[in-house]
């Protein structure tokens, strides 16, 4: 009966402890372009970008407001553009689930470099249903443009130097590509492999 006692007491504290606190991993990948407003003083319409960071999956937002909340993330953001290794600082994400029209997710940052600092702001319309709310969770989607933008505006600049460009490309939060589509590294491999058997080919 001792024994019984003790067992159901493991079980019953092992059941009311929290979960162990997580990151998820958040990835945003694509091609920059066209100019959709303002201007591109750096031409980076053409140019590959990249920015990934992280969360805690069991994250409290810092400001909600109706259908909307946003939470501060974890560290600060890994960010490529073309060769041009930059680093996010001071990033926050915000998650928009309304009861109808398309979801949104916006990435906000900014970027100490060259000499500025500008806010830099990505935002993705995602298709109504992506998201089952507006607390932190895994997904994946593809954009095109002008669903996925970057925009950027430098403070105190009276708008002379903000713009924004179409974002073509994935975004994701711990999340994977359905089985019906490709990874990159997938995709690699495949054309690897293609090129591998037309050499064999050749040398019959």
């Amino acid at each position: 009966m001792k024994l019984l006692v003790t067992a159901l007491f493991i079980i019953l504290a092992i059941l009311a402890a929290p979960a162990a606190a997580g990151t998820l991993s958040l990835d945003v990948s694509g091609v920059l372009g066209p100019d959709l407003g303002g201007i591109d003083p750096l031409h980076l319409s053409g140019a590959t970008f990249s920015a990934s960071g992280a969360i805690d999956s069991t994250a409290t937002p810092i400001y909600v407001a109706g259908d909307t909340a946003t939470y501060d993330l974890s560290g600060n953001l890994d960010i490529m553009v073309s060769q041009l290794a930059l680093t996010g600082y001071d990033g926050t994400l915000t998650i928009t689930a309304p009861s109808s029209g398309p979801d949104k997710v916006v990435v906000d940052f900014t970027v100490d470099e060259f000499g500025f600092t500008p806010e830099v702001i990505a935002s993705f319309d995602l298709p109504a249903g992506t998201l089952n709310g507006t607390g932190i969770e895994t997904f994946w989607a593809q954009v095109t443009e002008p669903d996925g933008r970057l925009s950027f505006g430098v403070p105190d600049s009276e708008g002379s130097l903000s713009g924004s460009l179409g974002l073509t490309g994935t975004i994701s939060l711990g999340g994977t590509p359905p089985s019906g589509v490709p990874e990159p590294g997938t995709l690699g491999l495949l054309g690897a492999g293609l090129v591998l058997a037309s050499a064999l080919k050749l040398r019959k």
